[in-house]
């Protein structure tokens, strides 16, 4: 019989994508002769449970469907532990609707259905075909993936059982072998190479060893490899999306108009690569940047669009290549075949840029915002400042592009003063984007918080105590085990005083989306150089404001960041009658402010009033 790879991608992974990685490791195993098949057991415990909506607001969340499967990974005298109580997945894993007693009976039921999960895919799936199982484990996947390698090792050891993904990494995949006995292979870093290295190598009876990546036991012993090469971009293969949408057609018929494909266009952060995000843990110790080329970028859109039949594309990117806005990004608005593109970039882009983003299908984009706050900002290493955000949330509503953001607090030597700031600042923007929430920033391996933790002023780094619920491990191998992690300032503050007006004031600022038409704060350029802005901010009464002359000439320079000096210049003294001198400058400036009509930091202004928009139309699967 030929031997064959089975690749598995456990609950809690979302049915809404498929697995970029899977996809693309199948088709590097088939261009080395190996046979693989991708299973996504994940769409199979979806339709199992009759739950879709319950199934993907839970792999939204991080860590929480671990609990899921707790139980049937470990034995029963864990099943009977206090630990294991569902109130130990405190904020910030659930946000606040999620919390009560209907979201815990939820959870109970969903536990109770994983046992027969577990079995059905014992007793369905062939698997005396397979010779080697792989698990991808990205946060949620850990447990579930676990239950069912132990039961798969117990009926047939001799198949190989491997894991691999973001649970794997480091000091993560090294507890993972030592706590786990049944686990035969860890992948630590990208595993394009090391994974068709170690199957050939084992199908010619040899252990993998010598492989960089791969970590694995011999003669009772664990060896590590370091960590996985880094191949050329261009030279991988097309991803196969073919296992997905057999699932999907199988069990989730329901999704096959509205899913994308997944695409890898670049690794690594070339932000990061200069200056890391304090809270970012992405991308492991690799932040190295590496791309395709554009035309490649282009025609693996165009070729997986077509096979699948698709118009919508995510790509996996951590932070887009800035080259693309002079090459893919155009190159995809003049063939107009994607419906949706979905991608991540810095939010310091240019009003153009922006628009490149629409006319190449982006409807809904991450830009990485996290704070409205300058000091903030900074403290963070984002690299951008209020106005810029400011800027961007203004330009993706006045093109039609909806900005999935959050606000971060709780960054060790945090000013409260600029929470207070930013309360002051939201009546002025409510007419942009809100955030989806504020949420506390989470200590996350390998990010400089955690990998400089003393230095921040943090003290009893551990594993966060949700891992407690699921894992009957001691605090050491929790924390070698963990993604996410507790800590306690070495300096207190007292987060709520500050934390609680702003939160009241984005509370307000999403309700009044919710709206038929969101707040608007939009300006009409009429003859004779006069700019009519309308404005309906306060609590849905609508008022005009007409500017005339110089402070209209202002008004619309202003539309993009502009220093004071540079104001000075672009007012033409000769053909505007009664220029004013610097002093009157600032004072239409000051009016301006003063009506909640532009934001002024550092002698820079900005205008928050936008040209007429583009509807925002965003696929609600997304």
């Amino acid at each position: 019989m030929m031997k064959k790879v089975l690749l598995l991608s456990m609950p809690f992974s979302s049915v809404r994508y498929p697995s970029a990685a899977l996809s693309l490791l199948k088709s590097l195993l088939g261009r080395e002769g190996v046979s693989c098949d991708v299973g996504y057991l994940n769409i199979f415990f979806q339709a199992y449970t009759g739950l879709p909506d319950v199934y993907e607001a839970i792999a939204d969340l991080i860590m929480v469907g671990e609990w899921v499967f707790s139980d049937e990974l470990f034995n029963e005298k864990w099943a009977q532990s206090d630990r294991r109580r569902i109130e130990a997945l405190e904020a910030p894993l659930l946000p606040t609707r999620f919390r009560g007693k209907g979201f815990n009976e939820m959870m109970g039921d969903l536990r109770t259905m994983a046992g027969s999960f577990l079995k059905e895919c014992m007793d369905k799936i062939k698997w005396e075909n397979y010779h080697v199982i792989g698990f991808t484990s990205v946060f949620s996947q850990h447990v579930s993936s676990l239950a069912l390698a132990r039961r798969i090792k117990e009926r047939w050891p001799e198949k190989i059982i491997a894991f691999g993904g973001a649970n794997c990494e480091e000091e993560m995949g090294r507890a993972l072998l030592r706590l786990f006995p049944f686990v035969d292979w860890v992948f630590n870093g990208e595993a394009d190479l090391s994974l068709p290295q170690a199957i050939l190598q084992w199908y010619a009876g040899k252990p993998p060893e010598g492989i960089p990546g791969v970590a694995y036991r011999h003669d009772g012993k664990i060896i590590e490899q370091d960590s996985g090469r880094s191949p050329e971009m261009d030279t991988l293969p097309y991803p196969d999306f073919d296992d997905y949408f057999m699932a999907l057609k199988k069990w989730a018929p329901a999704y096959l108009q509205s899913v994308p494909v997944s695409l890898e266009f670049s690794r690594g952060c070339w932000w990061g690569k200069k200056s890391q995000c304090t809270f970012c843990g992405l991308n492991c110790k690799t932040l190295n940047f590496r791309r395709k080329s554009p035309r490649r970028a282009e025609d693996e859109i165009k070729t997986l669009t077509a096979r699948y039949k698709v118009d919508k594309v995510i790509l996996t990117d951590s932070i887009i290549d800035m080259s693309f806005f002079k090459t893919l990004l155009p190159a995809l608005a003049d063939w107009g075949g994607l419906e949706e593109l979905f991608l991540e970039a810095r939010a310091n882009l240019n009003r153009e840029q922006v628009r490149i983003l629409r006319s190449a299908g982006v409807k809904s984009f991450q830009p990485g915002i996290e704070s409205l706050d300058s000091e903030i900002l900074k403290l963070m290493h984002k690299g951008t400042t209020l106005l810029q955000n400011v800027q961007f949330l203004k330009w993706a509503r006045e093109f039609g592009v909806l900005p999935t953001w959050n606000l971060l607090y709780g960054f060790p030597g945090e000013n409260a003063e600029a929470y207070q700031r930013m309360a002051l600042l939201v009546p002025s923007i409510v007419h942009l984007c809100p955030p989806m929430d504020v949420s506390p920033v989470l200590l996350v391996r390998f990010s400089p918080l955690f990998e400089q933790s003393r230095e921040w002023g943090l003290k009893n780094v551990k594993a966060h105590a949700g891992y407690r619920s699921f894992y009957p491990f001691d605090q050491e191998d929790l924390n070698a085990l963990a993604h996410f992690f507790d800590y306690d300032l070495i300096k207190k503050e007292n987060v709520p005083s500050y934390i609680n007006p702003l939160k009241q004031q984005v509370a307000i600022w999403k309700e009044s989306w919710k709206h038929p038409e969101p707040p608007f704060l939009t300006l009409d350029r009429q003859s004779g150089g006069k700019v009519v802005i309308y404005d309906s901010r306060s609590l849905g009464q609508s008022h005009r404001v007409e500017l005339e002359g110089e402070m209209a000439k202002v008004y619309l320079s202003c539309d993009s960041i502009q220093p004071f000096d540079a104001l000075v210049k672009q007012i033409d003294k000769k053909e505007v009658k009664n220029s004013s001198n610097d002093d009157q400058l600032r004072h239409h400036l000051d009016e301006l402010i003063a009506q909640r009509l532009m934001l002024q930091e550092d002698a820079h202004y900005l205008s928050l009033a936008m040209r007429p928009e583009r509807k925002m139309e965003v696929s609600e699967e997304w």
